[in-house]
């Protein structure tokens, strides 16, 4: 397959059954594998100072002196099982786009850690029942057709006690303030790089956003509800305040003054049974 290349020659043919998961999933397939040649793990291009910022999050967030067995869903370049396995965890990385597969690789053989990635749908794990101590992700539920969906996969493959931390922002807050934000954005491109990925982005996800749930409302609130209503407890939240001093520490003063979302971390675990 010819990673990297936009847009697919099927692309211009897509043809929605309005609501089809499967056409949904393959629009974002096909995005991921063309962005994958672009792609960079964190702001910085995954630096020591902001893999460390990370692991001091996950170390707050995850049982302390355990060995795990995680599994990144959704891992993109890896950089959640990256980080993990530089923490001594065993780790699994799956992903629907073999080219963000192909990218995780790569940095995992810069990095010099060993990581199993495998291609695969969030909403339909190929493993098997009680495999993994910890299922994490970072930008992934606000792509899902199917969060609740997802949520019962991820919990399916926990060991009983074992413990779901997703890792998520509010990309499009329909408030009027985040809204006049992006608007400056686009309009004077303050913030991104004067190329071609804003435009493609929504290019690809324009026609699909309707059916994906927690696109334009994706905060704590609702995805703490979407955990307990799939069954997990103890759900907690963390507004990630180590990760935005980082940032904020690195960008530029008008991005930071025009910043229009947050991040955060939900952790949830599932019953003992």
């Amino acid at each position: 397959m010819n990673f990297g290349r936009w847009p697919p020659a099927h692309f211009p043919l897509y043809k929605f059954s309005w609501g089809n998961v499967m056409d949904i999933k393959n629009v974002v397939e096909d995005y991921w594998n063309f962005r994958c040649a672009s792609y960079t793990n964190g702001i910085t291009g995954f630096c020591e100072e902001e893999r460390e910022a990370w692991k001091q999050i996950l170390s707050d967030a995850l049982p302390s002196g355990k060995h795990l067995k995680v599994l990144d869903v959704g891992t993109g370049a890896g950089f959640l099982a990256l980080l993990l396995a530089e923490m001594g965890h065993e780790v699994s990385g799956v992903d629907i786009s073999a080219g963000m597969l192909e990218k995780a690789r790569q940095n995992a053989g810069k990095l010099g850690v060993d990581v199993n990635f495998s291609l695969g749908d969030a909403e339909n794990l190929p493993f098997e029942d009680s495999s993994f101590d910890l299922v994490v992700n970072k930008y992934l539920l606000w792509t899902l057709p199917e969060p609740p969906r997802a949520l019962q996969e991820w919990k399916r493959v926990l060991k009983s006690g074992g413990q779901v931390c997703a890792i998520d922002g509010n990309w499009f807050d329909p408030g009027l303030l985040p809204g006049l934000k992006r608007y400056l954005k686009s309009s004077f491109r303050i913030f991104v790089k004067k190329d071609r990925y804003p435009s493609l982005f929504q290019e690809c996800y324009t026609p699909i956003r309707p059916f994906l749930p927690l696109y334009r409302d994706i905060n704590p609130k609702n995805v703490s509800e979407l955990f307990m209503n799939s069954g997990l407890t103890e759900v907690e939240t963390d507004p990630l305040l180590g990760i935005l001093h980082f940032e904020n520490s690195r960008l530029p003063l008008l991005q930071r003054v025009f910043r229009d979302y947050q991040i955060f971390l939900i952790s949830g675990k599932k019953r003992k049974s």
